[in-house]
């Protein structure tokens, strides 16, 4: 399982571009070390196209700053669930559900 870093309110920042949606999402960690829009039996295959973390600096309440991995993952629809896999430091793929919704959601 992973979460979006507390420091963001457990946020992402939406963008739409030429149509496209992403949502840029720091982690709580580098553990995570690629996500891959799809099933995990896929992002294994030849050719998968995994989404390649950012560095993000995140500062929490406390003052104190964090280097942590973020990624720009592909939304397809809003308030739909949709799956997205990840690799972490032990180097095995696990499925995830997520979905994306307004914070007044």
């Amino acid at each position: 399982m992973f979460k979006v870093n507390e420091s963001l309110d457990d946020m992402g920042t939406l963008t739409v571009k030429n149509g496209e949606m992403t949502i840029h999402i720091s982690l709580a960690s580098e553990k995570i070390i690629n996500l891959f829009p799809g099933l995990a039996e896929d992002a294994k295959k030849d050719g998968a196209k995994l989404l390649e973390p950012t560095k993000d600096e995140v500062k929490y309440s406390d003052g104190t700053t964090e280097t942590v991995n973020g990624f720009d993952v592909p939304v397809p629809a809003l308030d739909t669930e949709f799956d997205l896999a990840l690799i972490g430091t032990k180097g095995k793929w696990y499925d995830h559900k997520v979905k994306v919704s307004s914070p007044a959601n």
